[in-house]
C-alpha cells in the first residue's frame, strides 16, 4: 500500500534508473523541432560541361548540353558544328546564320546561353563577346542573306542557304553538323547533319550558333535604324509590333522591308 510507494521512491536504484530516462525523453522531445543542417550543395556544372548526364533528349532544366556532340564524337565525327538562323519572321531586313564548333574541352563562362530568344540582351550580348573572343575554344561563321534575295527565293529557301553558307565558311569543315528546325539544308550531306526540332535549347553548339546570329543580326538591325529611325527598327528589330505596322502605314516601307511579306504586299 503506502508504505510499499514510498519504498519505491525511497529507492535509491530506482530513481538512478528512471533519472536517465526522463532526460533520454527530454531531448528526445526538444529535437524534433530542431532543423537539421543542410547538407552543401554541389556547385552547378558550367553550360560547357554539361554533358550525357541529361539524358538522351541532350536537354535539362539547366539548359542546351552536349549530348548530340557526344553522340557524334563517339560514332567517330571529330569536328561536330551546331548552326542556327536569326530574322526569319521580320518584316525587314535579312535573316542570318550562324555555324559554331566548339573544342570537346571547352571550359567558358557562359553563363545563362539557351535558345537566344530566352536570354536578356546582356546575356546574348556577354555570351557573344566570350564566343568570338577565344579562338583556340571556339570557331564560327555567319552568313546573311537580304531583304531582296528572300522575296526572289522565298524566307525557307533563304535560311537554308545562309545556314548552307555559313557551314562553308566554318575554318575547317566539320564532320557533321547539328542544325536547329526540321529539317536539312539541301547543301549539307544528309548522312552526316541531322536537324533537331528546338535545337536551341537542347545542343550547347545550336544554342552558341543561335546566339552569334541573333546579336550579329541585332546588330545589324540598329546600324539600319541609324538611316531609318522613325520605323524603330532598333527595339523591335524588325518584327511585326504595333509601332512598326503604324510606321510602316504612316510612312510606307522603306528599301529593306520584304516586299513579299504581309502587309507590305498588300500595299
Amino acid at each position: 500500500g503506502r508504505d510499499d510507494a514510498m519504498a519505491l521512491r525511497r529507492s535509491p536504484r530506482l530513481a538512478r534508473s528512471a533519472g536517465p530516462r526522463r532526460a533520454i525523453a527530454k531531448a528526445s522531445s526538444s529535437s524534433r523541432g530542431a532543423s537539421r543542417p543542410k547538407p552543401k550543395s554541389k556547385p552547378k556544372a558550367k553550360p560547357s560541361q554539361r554533358s550525357s548526364a541529361t539524358g538522351p533528349s541532350g536537354s535539362s532544366s539547366l539548359g542546351p548540353s552536349r549530348w548530340h556532340e557526344e553522340q557524334r564524337w563517339e560514332a567517330g565525327f571529330e569536328v561536330v558544328a551546331g548552326v542556327d538562323e536569326a530574322g526569319r519572321g521580320p518584316l525587314v531586313g535579312p535573316v542570318v546564320a550562324a555555324a559554331c564548333v566548339l573544342s570537346r574541352n571547352l571550359d567558358l563562362d557562359l553563363d545563362g546561353i539557351n535558345d537566344s530568344k530566352k536570354m536578356t540582351e546582356e546575356q546574348r550580348s556577354s555570351c557573344f563577346e566570350v564566343l568570338t573572343n577565344s579562338p583556340g575554344a571556339v570557331s564560327y561563321a555567319w552568313h546573311a542573306v537580304s531583304a531582296s534575295e528572300i522575296d526572289e527565293i522565298n524566307i525557307l529557301q533563304a535560311t537554308m542557304k545562309a545556314m548552307e553558307t555559313a557551314v562553308g565558311k566554318l575554318p575547317k569543315n566539320p564532320d557533321f553538323v547539328l542544325v536547329d528546325g526540321n529539317r536539312v539544308p539541301k547543301g549539307l550531306d544528309p548522312r552526316k547533319a541531322e536537324a533537331i526540332v528546338k535545337g536551341d535549347g537542347k545542343s550547347l553548339a545550336i544554342a552558341c550558333a543561335s546566339v552569334i546570329a541573333k546579336v550579329v543580326r541585332d546588330g545589324m538591325m540598329r546600324e539600319l535604324h541609324k538611316e531609318f529611325p522613325h520605323y524603330g527598327f532598333d527595339k523591335h528589330k524588325g518584327y511585326g509590333v504595333p509601332q512598326h505596322l503604324r510606321a510602316i502605314a504612316e510612312h510606307g516601307p522603306c528599301p529593306h522591308h520584304r516586299r513579299t511579306f504581309a502587309p507590305i504586299k498588300h500595299m
